[in-house]
């Protein structure tokens, strides 16, 4: 028989080849054992006779070793036995061929997109009185003569949820290894870039006007719009009022009865009516005083009411994975044991402006120092195409809150900050799901109890009730308004109502994560990709993760807003813990070697 010279040369080659793959069968019978080394009595000098071995290493075996013909450098890389059903089954695999790697590394860069929860409860402090029923006293439903009822909207207090949700752009890293026997390290680092979500009342209200051009364009001919555009001099109304109407110095020189004029934007009475608005409220208490009548105050913010929330978060993770605890048609479950540090720096800010100016047609138990609006019910009454206006009624006087500030307006501001660093042991389960045409499906659930060490700040200036309280005139200055705080004007900088309060703690929170992702293997399909040394080797990896960390101070609740600078009561922090959570969406290539 003639044997080809190229077959005699390729069946070593597939010989080699198989003893690289893994063997999956039923175990057959144990090789007999050769029994024990007989020694002549003297090391070095060789077996006894009859002994099964061969010569002895210079030197001779140690008493102890016992040399066996299973023993060879060239057996299994891995032998695995297992029990299924009743029936061994052995698993092994050659470290000769192909499949002689001890470990498959991996390496994973993502880009990811987090929302983060939404703080919790109202701006401001609980329990206090609103706005509404500090100027009805006599709780007869009205604010003002023939003003409506009173469940409309009348500098309410707002809620940190009108904040947008918050959503952070970041990088996730991770890698690692698997040993042959499904074992293996996961290592892990992410972080999320700093981002503000912002709530802006006097914007979100204002596009729904019309626009000041627009406005005086309609009033120069009644209604009738002729198409001919209307020039603002290069000027605004909030510019003006800031600038000249109520800025330094106006105090003193307020026009009282609304005859001053600028250009073609009208008197001071007309610029107040469109720049002044219905905003929101500011709940604050006043301390304990027994002779303040009010537990505390709704101050009102007619200019500006803006609400932040930042965050910004980092982490880094290893954990060792063991062997699968179950594989098993295509699914495989390992436990997993390992720690974690994880960073929140989460903030809370507050920013507002305000006239030094009652207003409005108040009845005859409103205060002296209301702000009083008409119905706000978006019917534009007086037609001058501006609904729900100062003068919405009909003419109204502007009386400043005179006495205790040179600037007939305020800025206010609050800043909270919370950074959380957490650190602690993570246990939980590594799976892996199926491998289908290439795509596999990896997951994990995890749970820890991570010491939690949390920094708290708060810092601001002019938090408080600067309209004052309405009193009996005093007999000798004739005053009919208790100031509460001193002079409001920031115009050189912070004024004495600035403060600042920090604190720290440390304790438990509980953390769980969930996360699913799928590796595919897309690049090899798509041109030019494909030809990229770069994604050799490389899949796209698709993912989602959901986090919940228990008992993180939320940065607007911690605050303490009681407040009465005069009698040296300013706001502090106190912890006010909440859950924290983030869903979180990643796209990204995963190299595995």
């Amino acid at each position: 028989m003639r044997i080809r010279h190229s077959l005699t040369t390729l069946v070593p080659v597939v010989v080699m080849l198989l003893r690289g793959l893994s063997a999956e069968a039923q175990y057959g019978s144990p090789y007999p054992s050769p029994g024990p080394v007989y020694y002549n009595g003297s090391p070095g000098q060789g077996p006894a006779p009859g002994s099964p071995y061969g010569q002895m290493p210079p030197g001779g075996y140690p008493p102890t070793y016992q040399p066996h013909p299973m023993i060879s450098h060239y057996d299994h890389m891995l032998e695995q036995h297992f029990n299924d059903d009743g029936t061994w089954f052995r698993n092994a695999t050659d470290g000769f061929g192909p499949f002689n790697q001890p470990r498959s590394w991996y390496f994973g860069v993502d880009y990811v997109r987090s929302k983060t929860r939404q703080l919790d409860g109202i701006v401001g402090a609980d329990g206090v009185q609103t706005y509404t029923q500090l100027q009805d006293p006599n709780s007869d439903g009205l604010l003002g003569v023939g003003s409506g009822e009173t469940f409309y909207k009348n500098f309410d207090a707002a809620r940190a949820s009108l904040i947008p949700e918050l959503g952070n752009n970041g990088i996730r890293m991770n890698g690692g290894f698997w040993n042959v026997d499904g074992s293996g390290l996961l290592l892990s680092g992410s972080w999320l870039a700093d981002n503000t979500a912002t709530f802006d009342a006097r914007k979100d209200f204002e596009s729904t006007l019309l626009g000041t051009a627009d406005v005086l364009r309609l009033r120069r001919n009644g209604g009738r719009d002729d198409g001919a555009p209307f020039n603002l001099s290069g000027h605004t109304d909030r510019e003006i009022v800031e600038q000249q109407i109520l800025g330094p110095g106006q105090a003193a020189n307020f026009d009282t009865v609304g005859t001053r004029t600028f250009l073609t934007l009208g008197n001071t009475f007309d610029i107040l009516d469109r720049t002044l608005h219905n905003l929101y409220g500011l709940p604050v208490t006043n301390g304990s005083d027994p002779f303040i009548l009010a537990s505390g105050f709704t101050v009102p913010y007619d200019m500006d009411f803006i609400l932040n929330h930042s965050l910004e978060t980092m982490s880094a993770g290893a954990a060792a994975a063991f062997a699968p605890i179950y594989e098993k048609n295509g699914l495989k479950i390992r436990p997993i044991l390992g720690g974690r540090f994880y960073q929140i720096d989460e903030s809370f800010g507050f920013r507002g402006v305000s006239s030094l100016l009652s207003y409005g047609d108040g009845d005859a138990d409103a205060f002296v120092n209301a702000k009083i609006f008409p119905v706000q019910d978006g019917v534009d009454q007086n037609g001058d195409f501006r609904p729900d206006n100062i003068e919405e009624d009909g003419d109204t006087t502007f009386v400043p809150i005179a006495g205790f500030s040179d600037t007939l307006m305020v800025r206010s501001f609050l800043d909270s900050n919370v950074v959380s660093n957490l650190g602690g042991a993570e246990t939980g389960l590594h799976y892996t799901i199926g491998d289908k045409k290439g795509i596999v499906i990896t997951g994990s659930t995890r749970v820890a109890a991570m010491l939690n060490h949390e920094s708290l700040k708060i810092s601001g200036d002019n938090i408080g009730n600067f309209m004052g309280q309405e009193v009996v005139p005093d007999p000798i200055t004739g005053a009919n308004i208790f100031i509460e705080m001193f002079d409001t004007d920031t115009t050189n900088g912070p004024s004495q109502n600035a403060f600042t309060d920090a604190s720290n703690s440390t304790h438990l929170s509980p953390l769980f994560e969930q996360g699913l992702n799928a590796e595919i293997p897309i690049f090899s399909r798509v041109p030019v990709l494909k030809n990229m040394w770069q994604l050799d080797d490389a899949k796209l990896n698709l993912g989602w993760s959901f986090l919940y960390i228990g008992k993180v101070a939320d940065p607007n609740q911690s605050v303490v807003w009681d407040t009465r600078p005069i009698t040296g009561i300013f706001p502090t922090v106190q912890a006010d813990r909440r859950s924290f959570y983030q869903n979180t969406l990643s796209v990204g290539v995963n190299w595995n070697y």
